[in-house]
């Protein structure tokens, strides 16, 4: 059973947009709106971006980069928390991480595939010489 387990959540993790496809055809089947799908679709898929950019950057560069990543995402949050104090009037901490979280989801997912085409590309010119 354990092995069950780890076999999916390494499926989630290097395929993480699996799991979001999987959400958004689950609650869209239970009748739930499609704008709040997305959401919940991009809330529960971040952290396995997380996961899936560290390891294959790990794989192309060979060395560790999970501080950098981590200290960029500190950096994005407080920078658009800068932002969003100056924005709105009612500064509010939940809809401040929600949407912050929902940025790094999209420019981890931009990571994510420009990491799978150096990859790949990589891979093919190695194959090559």
């Amino acid at each position: 059973m354990s092995t069950v387990i780890s076999v999916l959540l390494g499926v989630l993790i290097v395929f993480p947009f699996l799991l979001t496809f999987l959400i958004l055809v689950f609650f869209r089947r239970r009748g739930r709106a499609p704008v709040t799908v997305i959401g919940l679709a991009a809330d529960l898929t971040t952290p396995f971006l997380f996961l899936a950019v560290y390891i294959i950057s790990r794989a192309i560069l060979g060395t560790g980069i999970g501080v950098y990543i981590a200290v960029i995402a500190i950096v994005i949050t407080i920078a658009y928390a800068f932002v969003e104090r100056f924005k709105v009037k009612e500064f509010q901490i939940v809809r401040l991480l929600r949407k912050s979280w929902r940025l790094l989801f999209l420019i981890l997912a931009a990571v994510y595939f420009v990491l799978l085409i150096i990859g790949i590309v990589l891979k093919i010119m190695d194959s090559l010489s």
